[in-house]
């Protein structure tokens, strides 16, 4: 896919209506942890299920637009931290990390935001699974009271749909909360 295209995706993606978002999410389900003081909401077709440590939390939704092998989802990783890091530092280091991990890995753009008074990150990418299959994914990092939580929306750059799911997935980031 053509860097402008994917930079368009991604913006297309920013640009929803806080009316329709919000009506949206009147119907979701939302999945609060007991333990780790998090809450997210989802929609409420999508399949979901607490996991264990360092994954927390996993929603499953439909096949990407003209595919079969490969569902949207969406995952929330956390991780003690120390008590002074900042969400800037966390997100450096685990950058770092991305290219050892992601084969293929390009980040597009990062863009900081707020989780409730919390700063946050949000970082857009694509990497190839050993498959081939590129992936495209929105990671929101927050840092909050000694937890780093790990956001992450994805879906295929093969989709049939991808601004209309990535759209998808940046609603679904938007409502995650600590408390």
């Amino acid at each position: 896919m053509p860097r402008g295209m994917r930079q368009g995706l991604i913006a297309a993606a920013l640009v929803l209506t806080l009316a329709g978002a919000a009506a949206a999410q009147a119907t979701w389900e939302k999945f609060t942890h007991p333990q780790y003081g998090f809450s997210l909401r989802y929609p409420s077709d999508w399949e979901a299920d607490s996991g264990k440590d360092p994954l927390v939390f996993l929603a499953v939704g439909p096949f990407a637009a003209g595919m079969n092998s490969f569902r949207i989802n969406v995952n929330v990783v956390m991780e003690t931290v120390p008590a002074d890091l900042t969400v800037e530092r966390y997100e450096a280091l685990s950058e770092s990390q991305m290219g050892l991990l992601f084969q293929g890995y390009r980040r597009l753009r990062t863009d900081r935001t707020t989780v409730g008074n919390a700063p946050a990150l949000l970082r857009y990418y694509t990497w190839r699974r050993n498959d081939g299959l590129e992936l495209y994914q929105m990671q929101l990092n927050v840092v909050s009271r000694g937890r780093a939580y790990i956001v992450t929306g994805t879906t295929s750059t093969q989709s049939a749909q991808l601004e209309h799911e990535a759209e998808l997935l940046v609603r679904i980031l938007q409502t995650f909360r600590t408390r």
